[in-house]
């Protein structure tokens, strides 16, 4: 049965997972640049103000190490009231996408840029 499935379509593609429980932060040092995506979690990181909540942060990127401190403010439904850092800055996701972008380039360029030069030289 599964053979008929595959071979007329009837097979679904699995939808693309979303973190329902997951809030997503994204920050630029101001020492060297890294932008660095951070997860808080609704469940165990942020703490109850009334009807709304505070998530406290120190952030440390993978570059520089230097902790940028953050508190940001979120209302009932999880939408940032207000935010606050210092050592950085908040970005948006299309900035962080950006910034990833080069990386990734470099990485696969680094892969085809392997030449073996001892066969012509002796």
């Amino acid at each position: 049965m599964g053979f008929l499935k595959k071979l007329f379509g009837g097979e679904k593609k699995p939808a693309k997972y979303v973190d329902k429980r997951g809030i997503y932060f994204y920050v630029r040092c101001d020492n060297c640049g890294t932008i660095t995506r951070v997860r808080a979690d609704k469940e165990y990181d942020l703490t109850r103000d009334g009807n709304n909540f505070v998530w406290h942060k120190t952030i440390v990127d993978n570059r520089c190490f230097r902790p940028m401190a953050t508190v940001v403010h979120l209302d009932g439904s999880y939408q940032v009231t207000s935010q606050e850092i210092s050592g950085g800055s908040f970005v948006s996701e299309e900035e962080y996408q950006e910034f990833l972008e080069p990386a990734e380039s470099e990485e696969l360029g680094d892969v085809g840029d392997a030449t073996d030069q001892e066969d012509g030289e002796q």
